[in-house]
């Protein structure tokens, strides 16, 4: 009974002080919502003072009171507006989707000073940098003798200090070779006049300046690609751009055409090389008594590029024989010497020659044509040398812009008309295409090998295939 009343007492005092909690809880909240109510009469009549126009126009006329707050003002707003554009393009920047820079499999020189420097490697995929170049798909491309000695740095400072005023980076190394392909129109410029489509079957060449095309891909001028002759395969017309540009250049300098050659006599010196068979089988068919020299294993070929008289030499180093030191007991001396003079002596390949002692060999009007490509003072600049070598490539840039014109920094006259004459000799069966070696990018190594011996006949072919 006691513990019931216990409880009982309990509950009556639970009751009790809930009681007393309302009582004190009613004012309390009777003076926050008496609060409330002001706070928003207040809200309420700041609004109509803010959004009265004629407080805005006073507020406004006490801002811009005087010349200095109008243009610190305008000031602002210019800020405001560069600086919400400058953090839109940089978002936006931010945001792009970083897609993978497409790659190609490409013959490339990784350094100036290694003996083992060229290599197959991994390339950026060219893109078009005027809206007339054409892209090319290569199927094979040649290796000339130029890209040994571009390999091991022929042009690196020039060909550096062109690269260096370039809109676009172009990173020196890896240095692409090959001067001449054959391949397929990949895509063409919307701006192009050329009247080639994609998958027309084409050849180009390109200077020893430039990036080479011993690749899967290369993206070129429409000045200099032509359709390729379609007598022949591309391994065929890959050998012919470069090597059959630089013997026309030179005939078409020495006004030898198939009018004037008749009658001439010739002799060009190492046969075997590109141009070489080019000069050989050209001149030939223009009427011209054509002599050569060449290695014992090529007398087969080049007797079927028209030679009339071939000068044979049959050891391992057949081009030591031609300049020895003692000039008088050359071998190629005593051959000449037993023989009639020549009008022209083309001389094709890089050997110490004596011009003023083969002049002996030559008629009254005679003359002696180099075919290689000379050496360049350029490469062994110092640093004045470089300077003034600079201001020289800025200045015909700018005079090149200004003209509206490319600047030709020496070598062939590489254009579409001379691919398209050479396309001409080969389609109506004037100019043999020679193919001595096809090999594959990984042989890369045995194919420069090849072309420095002293056997090799025509071209040496990389196959992209």
């Amino acid at each position: 009974m006691d513990t019931a009343k216990q409880r009982m007492g309990e509950v009556v005092g639970q009751v009790q002080a809930l009681n007393e909690a309302n009582s004190e809880a009613g004012p309390i909240l009777r003076n926050a919502w008496s609060s409330f109510v002001q706070l928003i009469e207040r809200l309420k009549s700041t609004a109509r003072d803010v959004l009265d126009p004629s407080v805005l126009v006073e507020e406004l006329r006490i801002i811009f009171r005087d010349e200095i707050a109008r243009h610190n003002a305008f000031l602002l707003l210019i800020g405001l507006g560069f600086g919400t554009t400058g953090g839109f393009m940089l978002g936006m920047w931010l945001a792009r989707p970083h897609l993978p820079t497409p790659i190609m499999k490409s013959i490339a020189s990784t350094s100036f000073r290694d003996p083992d420097n060229v290599v197959v490697c991994q390339t950026a995929v060219p893109q078009f940098q005027s809206s007339s170049d054409i892209l090319v798909r290569v199927r094979a491309a040649s290796l000339n003798r130029i890209d040994r000695r571009i390999a091991f740095g022929y042009g690196r400072t020039l060909r550096r200090l062109i690269r260096s005023y370039n809109s676009t980076y172009d990173p020196e190394l890896p240095l692409v070779l090959g001067r001449s392909c054959a391949g397929i129109v990949e895509a063409v410029g919307n701006g192009t006049k050329s009247g080639l489509e994609i998958g027309d079957e084409v050849w180009l060449a390109t200077h020893w300046y430039e990036a080479g095309v011993a690749s899967e891909f290369v993206v070129v001028p429409e000045t200099r690609v032509s359709r390729k002759p379609f007598l022949i395969g591309f391994e065929g017309a890959a050998s012919l751009p470069y090597s059959g540009s630089i013997a026309l250049n030179l005939l078409d300098c020495h006004r030898l055409t198939e009018h004037t050659c008749s009658g001439r006599r010739i002799l060009v010196q190492d046969a075997c090389s590109p141009v070489g068979c080019v000069i050989t089988q050209l001149t030939h068919k223009w009427g011209a008594h054509v002599a050569v020299t060449c290695h014992t294993r090529s007398v087969p070929v080049i007797n079927n590029l028209g030679a009339a008289d071939i000068i044979t030499f049959a050891n391992e180093h057949f081009r030591s024989n031609f300049i020895d030191v003692n000039v008088d007991k050359s071998n190629f001396i005593n051959e000449l010497a037993g023989r009639e003079k020549y009008h022209f002596i083309f001389l094709t390949t890089r050997l110490g020659y004596d011009y003023k002692f083969l002049e002996k060999f030559l008629t009254k009007d005679g003359m002696i044509v180099d075919a290689v490509e000379p050496e360049l003072s350029t490469d062994d600049y110092g640093v004045v040398g470089r300077f003034f070598l600079g201001s020289y490539v800025k200045f015909r840039r700018a005079m090149a812009f200004l003209c509206r014109t490319n600047v030709d920094w020496g070598g062939p006259h590489l254009c579409h008309r001379m691919l398209e004459r050479l396309a001409g000799f080969v389609n109506d069966e004037t100019l043999k295409t020679v193919v001595d070696r096809v090999y594959t990018p990984s042989e890369v190594e045995r194919a420069l090998e090849h072309i420095c011996s002293e056997k090799s006949i025509g071209s040496t072919i990389i196959t992209f295939r």
